[in-house]
């Protein structure tokens, strides 16, 4: 496999100047503006990333922007629903317990949503540069803060 075969088109199809851009590129490149330093087409507009993935059975949502020139992270994963004290009160009773505790020790914002939704969110600010090195890493931090409160919603909300 060569270089100009991983390119999108032939190297003779690409804007001028993009081959010699290459010598100029500053390292580490940062994600949200990657394409914009090759001349193929512009930034985001919006510098937004957007991602999903799913960590001890639940479904994450993530997002990264810049405010203030600093790349932040922002996690937000549903754990699915608190059951109504006629369909399980023990276990509604545990769960209302593990959130007690997770919004004070686990370092990710908890919440019941009107629908009855378990929610948890966080955020993270990650430094510069934004690689996606930093991305994983503030993914990890965040998620292993609290790990033991999403692993034991998880192991009660299961139960039966």
């Amino acid at each position: 496999m060569t270089a100009g075969s991983v390119l999108p088109a032939p190297i003779s199809a690409l804007p001028e100047g993009v081959i010699a851009s290459l010598g100029r590129v500053e390292l580490p490149l940062e994600i949200d503006s990657f394409d914009a330093s090759f001349g193929l087409r512009p930034a985001r507009p919006s510098g937004v990333l957007n991602f999903r993935f799913c960590f001890k059975e639940v479904p994450f949502t993530a997002r990264t922007e810049r405010r203030h020139g600093r790349p932040v992270l922002q996690l937000t994963g549903d754990l699915g629903l608190l059951p109504y004290s006629i369909e399980n009160a023990a276990r509604r009773r545990r769960l209302r317990k593990v959130l007690a505790a997770a919004r004070h020790a686990s370092g990710l914002r908890w919440e019941l949503t009107a629908e009855h939704l378990i929610r948890a969110s966080g955020e993270i600010d990650l430094g510069l540069p934004l690689t996606p090195t930093a991305v994983i890493a503030g993914t990890a931090t965040l998620l292993l803060r609290s790990r033991p409160y999403l692993e034991l919603i998880v192991a009660v909300a299961g139960e039966s």
